[in-house]
C-alpha cells in the first residue's frame, strides 16, 4: 500500500511539473471517454429491458422466419401456435396468445385516454411479471370484451376512483402499442368492462401497452375489424406473438425441436404461405437484428457495434496520444529511470510506476469526461430517434462501475507501451534512444503511431465529407412527384372520403384532391403478387397501393401513356409505373395499354387490365430504389386524402379544411400533415445518424490535431540548442522551419497514402444500403487530405516558426 501511495504521489507530481504534455494527454482522453461512456450507457439502457422478470430465464417469444431458412425473420407467429404447444408438448409449462390489432381511445363519460396495446389471453401473467393495482390476474381475461389498463390510463379516465367493473367505450383507431404513429382507420369495438388495472412495469419492458383486451373479444368484433379471428388460422403470422414458459429443467433447443415439428406438420404439405418459427429468450430480444413486426422500439444491435467501434477508434486515438508523447518524453526520463534502477528498483517496480501516472492521468480525464458528458446526454435526448428509443441515461451504481472500469483500463492501455519499453531499459546505457527501437525496419515506433494518427485523422475526414455530402443529396432528394403545397388528411373511415373531397371541390386555396391508401416514400409499402397471362406459371412480387382519380394531379404524376382512373372508379384497372412495364414483360408503356393481367388481392387472385403507364417515382423511402408499382383504385382501402392547396396563407387554409371536414364528418377527429414535413421525419432520423457519426469523426480529428500540437512542441523543444548553434552558423528561419517540419512531412505523406484506399473501402460499404448515393470521387477525397494537410501544416509550421524565432543568445547560454 505504501508503495502504490508513492506511485501515486510521484505520478501526481510529474502531472503537475509537466503541464503542457499533461494538459493535452488529459483534454484527449476526456473528450474521447466522454464520447464512450455515453455509449456505454445506451448499451446499459438497451441491456437492461426485461431483467425484472422472474422466471426470465424460462421464457420465450416465438419468432416466425421462411420456411427451413434462418432468414425474413420476424417477431409474430400463428395465433394458434400458443395453444397447439401447450396442449402437445408435456416440456411447456404454460403459453399465451397476443394480437396486436387493437388501439384507439377509451372513452367513460366525457373523458377520453388514447393509446395501444393487445388482444391476449390470462396466461400472460403466468409468463411474464406484472403487477396488478386493482383486480384478479387469474380472471381478469377470462371473459369476453375485459379490458385491462394500466394505472396511468386508469388516472385519466377515472380520476383517483376504483376502475374495476367500469364500462367504457372503445373506438378503435388502429394505433400500434409503441405509439409511433396514430393509425388512419376508425372502427367502432363496443364497450368493454374494465377487469384490472396494473401497476407501472419496474424497468424497461420490451412489451409496452396501455390496454389489454381479453383474446376471445376478437370472436365478437365487426367483420373485417381484425386480420382474423379464425382459430385455426396458420398463414396469419404478422399480427399475431406467442410466449412460452418451459418447465424448469427444459432447454431451448427442446423448444426448438418442437417448433420444427409443428412447422413441418402445418406447412410441409403446402405451396405457399409456408413458415417456420424459432425459440428466442427473453434475455436476447434486446437489442436484437433488424427483423420486422417487433413490439416495441430498440437500437439494433448491429448499430451499437458500429457506435461501440467509432468509439473505440477515437479511443484508440487518444490513446496513441498518450502513448506517442509518453514515449517521446521517456527520452527525458532515462536518467531518473537509470537512477531508480541503480538505486535498487527492478523491472516490475518501473513498469508499475509508469502505469500509475498512465492511470491517475485516465482518472483525471474521467472527471472531465464525466462533464462532458452531461451536455452529450442532453444533445442526445434533442435527436429524433430518441423520441421513440426513449434511452435513459439515469446514473446507476453499475453504470458508475462501468465507468471507473472503462477508466482503469484506458489507462493501463494507454500506459503499457511507454512503461514495457522504459521498464526495458538498461541502466549501464542511460542515454539510449527510446526511439531507435524498431517496429518495422526503417520506421521507429513514434513514426509507427504518428503515421497511425494521420491516417486515423484522413480517415475520419474524408468521412464527413461523404456523410455531409449524403446528407445534402437525401435532403434534396427529387422524389418524382410533388410534395410542396399537399396536405395529408387522415381519412379514419373510408365514407369520409367523398363528403369531405365534395365539401373542398368549390375551395379557391385548394387545387386538386385525391386519395391513397398510404402516404408515398414515408417508409410504408405494401407488397402482392402479380402474373402476366402470357407467362401464367410466373408469379411476379411487386409493390402497389391504391388511389382515385385525383390522386395524379395532387402528386403531380406524370401519365407516360395510357389513361387516368375514371372519377366514379373502376376496380378492374391498374396503373403501372415504368419499372413495372419491364419486369412484367409488357414490351413497352404504350405496348401495355389494356394488356390483362392477375393481380392477388387478399387470398385470391382477379384479373385485371392496364389503364396507364406513369412515370416512374419514389414511393419506397429514399434509400431505396425504384422497383415496380400497381396502383390499384380500390376505395375500400383509401386511408388519406391529399389535398394540393395554393400555399399562400397556410393558417388560413388548414382552417378551412378543418371547418368543412368538422361540418361533414362530426364524429371524425381532423387529423392532418404537409406532405413534405412528413417525409422530412425519415431525413431528420437519417440526419441525426449522420450528426452522430459526424460528431465522432470530428473528435477523433480533435484529438489527433491534440496529439500533433504536442509532439511538434515537443519536438521543437527538444531541438532548442541545435536551432540555436544553426541560427548562429547562419541558417535562415525558413531553413530552420523546413528542418523540423520534414520529418512530420514525409509521415504525413504515408499516411496519405495508406488513409486513402482505406476510406475509399470504408464509405463504400456504408454508401452502399443507399441506392441514391454519392459517389467517392476525387473532390471529396482531395477535400480530405486537403484539410488533412491544412490543419496539420498549420500545427507544424506555427510550432516550427516559434522556435525558430527565438534569440540564440537565450537558447545557447546555459551551455
Amino acid at each position: 500500500m505504501d508503495m502504490l501511495r508513492n506511485y501515486i504521489k510521484i505520478a501526481w507530481r510529474n502531472l503537475i511539473r509537466n503541464k503542457s504534455f499533461s494538459l493535452i494527454n488529459i483534454l484527449g482522453l476526456a473528450v474521447s471517454m466522454s464520447v464512450c461512456l455515453l455509449i456505454i450507457m445506451i448499451g446499459v439502457d438497451q441491456y437492461s429491458f426485461d431483467s425484472y422478470h422472474t422466471k426470465e430465464d424460462r421464457v420465450y417469444r416465438i419468432h416466425t422466419t421462411r420456411y427451413q431458412e434462418n432468414n425474413g425473420e420476424v417477431a409474430s407467429s400463428a395465433l394458434p401456435l400458443a395453444e397447439k404447444l401447450k396442449s402437445d408438448y408435456p416440456i411447456i409449462e404454460e403459453t399465451a396468445a397476443l394480437n396486436s390489432e387493437i388501439g384507439g381511445d377509451v372513452i367513460y363519460e366525457d373523458r377520453f385516454a388514447t393509446g395501444g396495446g393487445y388482444f391476449a389471453d390470462g396466461n400472460l401473467f403466468k409468463i411474464l411479471d406484472f403487477s396488478f393495482k386493482e383486480g384478479d390476474p387469474k380472471t381478469a381475461l377470462e371473459k369476453p370484451f375485459s379490458l385491462v389498463i394500466t394505472s396511468e390510463m386508469a388516472e385519466i379516465l377515472f380520476h383517483g376512483e376504483s376502475a374495476l367493473g367500469k364500462t367504457v367505450a372503445f373506438h378503435d383507431k388502429d394505433i400500434r402499442a409503441v405509439d409511433i404513429e396514430e393509425g388512419n382507420f376508425e372502427t367502432d369495438f363496443g364497450y368493454f368492462t374494465i377487469t384490472g388495472v396494473l401497476h407501472p412495469n419496474p424497468g424497461k419492458t420490451h412489451l409496452p401497452f396501455k390496454l389489454l383486451a381479453s383474446l376471445s373479444t376478437m370472436k365478437s368484433l365487426p367483420e373485417g375489424a381484425v386480420r382474423s379471428s379464425m382459430e385455426n388460422d396458420w398463414e396469419n403470422v404478422w399480427s399475431n406473438y406467442t410466449y412460452v414458459l418451459l418447465q424448469e429443467g427444459r432447454e431451448k433447443a427442446e423448444l426448438q425441436a418442437a417448433l420444427d415439428e409443428v412447422s413441418e406438420g402445418i406447412y410441409s404439405q403446402k405451396f405457399e404461405n409456408k413458415h417456420s418459427f424459432k425459440a428466442m429468450a427473453l434475455g436476447d430480444i434486446t437489442p436484437m437484428e433488424m427483423i420486422g413486426n417487433t413490439t416495441h422500439v430498440s437500437m439494433p444491435k448491429v448499430v451499437l457495434m458500429i457506435l461501440a467501434v467509432l468509439c473505440l477508434i477515437v479511443m484508440f486515438s487518444a490513446c496513441l496520444n498518450y502513448t506517442n508523447m509518453s514515449v517521446a518524453r521517456a527520452l527525458t526520463r532515462v536518467k531518473e529511470v537509470g537512477i531508480r534502477k541503480v538505486s535498487g528498483a527492478d523491472r516490475k517496480q518501473i513498469f508499475a510506476q509508469f502505469i500509475t501516472e498512465a492511470v491517475v492521468i485516465s482518472l483525471c480525464s474521467l472527471v472531465i469526461a464525466f462533464s462532458l458528458l452531461q451536455i452529450l446526454q442532453s444533445g442526445f435526448d434533442q435527436l429524433t430517434f430518441n423520441q421513440y428509443l426513449k434511452i435513459s441515461f439515469r446514473q446507476s451504481l453499475p453504470a458508475m462501475i462501468l465507468f471507473l472500469g472503462f477508466s482503469l483500463m484506458v489507462g493501463v492501455v494507454a500506459g503499457l507501451l511507454p512503461a514495457t519499453y522504459v521498464a526495458k531499459l538498461n541502466p549501464v546505457n542511460l542515454f539510449n534512444k527510446l526511439s531507435g527501437v524498431k517496429l518495422f525496419k526503417s520506421m521507429g515506433i513514434r513514426n509507427v503511431l504518428m503515421v497511425l494518427q494521420f491516417t486515423i485523422s484522413l480517415i475520419f475526414i474524408i468521412s464527413v465529407v461523404l456523410i455531409q455530402s449524403q446528407a445534402k443529396h437525401l435532403l434534396n432528394f427529387n422524389f418524382g412527384f410533388d410534395k410542396e403545397n399537399v396536405v395529408t388528411v387522415k381519412l379514419l373511415k373510408t365514407e369520409n372520403y367523398d363528403r369531405f373531397a365534395q365539401a373542398i371541390a368549390s375551395n379557391p386555396m385548394v387545387s386538386e384532391v385525391g386519395a391513397s391508401s398510404l402516404i408515398p416514400a414515408a417508409g410504408y409499402n405494401f407488397g402482392t403478387e402479380v402474373v402476366n397471362p402470357e407467362n401464367p406459371l410466373d408469379s411476379i412480387s411487386t409493390n402497389y397501393f391504391d388511389i382515385n382519380s385525383g390522386t395524379l394531379g395532387a402528386l403531380g404524376l406524370e401519365l407516360v401513356e395510357g389513361n387516368n382512373f375514371p372519377a366514379e372508379g373502376r376496380e378492374d384497372l391498374v396503373l403501372i409505373n415504368e419499372t413495372a412495364v419491364s419486369k412484367f414483360n409488357l414490351g413497352t408503356p404504350a405496348d401495355a395499354i389494356g394488356k390483362p393481367l392477375v393481380v392477388l388481392d387478399g387470398e385470391e387472385f382477379r384479373n385485371v387490365q392496364v389503364s396507364g403507364v406513369v412515370k416512374d417515382f419514389h414511393f419506397l423511402s429514399p434509400d431505396q430504389a425504384i422497383s415496380s408499382l400497381v396502383l390499384l383504385n380500390r376505395k375500400s382501402t383509401f386511408g388519406f386524402a391529399l389535398v394540393k392547396v395554393n400555399g399562400s396563407n397556410s393558417a388560413e387554409t388548414i382552417a378551412s379544411l378543418e371547418a368543412a371536414w368538422k361540418e361533414v364528418n362530426p364524429m371524425s377527429k381532423f387529423s392532418y400533415k404537409y406532405l413534405d414535413q412528413e417525409l422530412l421525419f425519415i431525413h431528420e432520423v437519417l440526419g441525426d445518424v449522420f450528426a452522430v457519426i459526424g460528431l465522432i469523426s470530428f473528435l477523433a480529428i480533435f484529438v489527433s490535431c491534440l496529439g500533433l500540437l504536442g509532439m511538434a512542441t515537443y519536438t521543437a523543444q527538444t531541438r532548442v540548442k541545435e536551432i540555436g548553434i544553426r541560427k548562429t552558423l547562419g541558417s535562415s528561419v525558413p531553413q530552420i522551419i523546413y528542418l523540423l517540419s520534414r520529418g512530420f512531412l514525409r509521415l504525413l505523406g504515408v499516411a496519405i497514402l495508406v488513409a486513402v484506399p482505406a476510406a475509399y473501402f470504408i464509405n463504400n460499404l456504408w454508401l452502399e444500403f443507399f441506392a441514391s448515393r454519392v459517389s467517392i470521387g476525387v473532390i471529396p477525397i482531395s477535400i480530405g487530405v486537403g484539410s488533412l494537410m491544412l490543419i496539420s501544416l498549420g500545427i507544424i509550421f506555427s510550432q516550427a516558426y516559434r522556435a525558430a524565432m527565438v534569440n540564440p543568445i537565450e537558447s545557447l547560454k546555459n551551455d
